[in-house]
């Protein structure tokens, strides 16, 4: 038994395609959105913190110290690199951070306006390649960057992951009995193939489909 001691952050997520680092945050505000409602009710927001824990040896690397109205996102690793997304309120912009694979530097990846997307609900990193996702309340997929991408998805399904020029969903049934599908949709938005199952990503970008 190992003793982290993350200052009062208890639940920890494995990375997207990596088997060593977890992160944790303590939600002081809510997810994202929730921030940001926050911060149009109050005029500011707390910022939260962001932890990442490597396995097998439990190091804890805390990047950075947010300053009142920001906030951080969900992070992601793609092909070996640590991504953090960071919502500067205050500066009314989208910021993503590069850690590459170790926290030794951390850079400027990326920097957008807030009004390029129209609120932060289900704002996100995604991979591969990297990209910063919305999915709306009403059923609006987006991609904001690096290219424009918008299209209506059904109200089920859930944004997974890029692969080559398929674009991939899960999505579920509740009628006659529970299932999951895993829907490939094209850049416009077009249904191309849908198999029943639930799809897997390992940590090589090999897809599993378990049926």
């Amino acid at each position: 038994m190992k003793i982290i001691e993350t200052n009062g952050i208890t639940y920890l997520e494995l990375l997207e395609e990596n088997s060593e680092w977890y992160f944790g945050t303590d939600y002081s505000c809510g997810d994202l959105y929730e921030a940001e409602e926050a911060y149009k009710e109050k005029g500011m927001v707390k910022a939260n913190r962001l932890i990442f824990v490597h396995r097998p040896d439990g190091k804890l690397v805390e990047p950075l110290k947010l300053s009142e109205n920001q906030y951080f996102g969900r992070p992601a690793q793609i092909d070996g690199n640590i991504y953090i997304l960071l919502v500067d309120f205050g500066k009314q912009n989208i910021q993503v951070l590069d850690c590459g694979g170790e926290f030794q530097k951390i850079t400027l990846y990326v920097e957008l306006p807030l009004s390029e997307v129209k609120d932060c609900y289900n704002l996100f990193l995604k991979g591969r390649p990297l990209m910063i996702t919305r999915q709306g309340a009403e059923n609006d997929f987006e991609v904001i960057w690096p290219e424009k991408v918008s299209y209506e998805i059904g109200d089920t399904e859930a944004f997974l992951f890029r692969k080559d020029e398929k674009w991939v969903f899960s999505k579920w049934e509740e009628e006659p009995d529970y299932r999951e599908e895993v829907v490939f949709r094209n850049k416009s938005g077009v249904i191309t193939e849908t198999i029943q199952g639930g799809s897997f990503l390992l940590p090589t970008g090999e897809t599993w489909i378990l049926q």
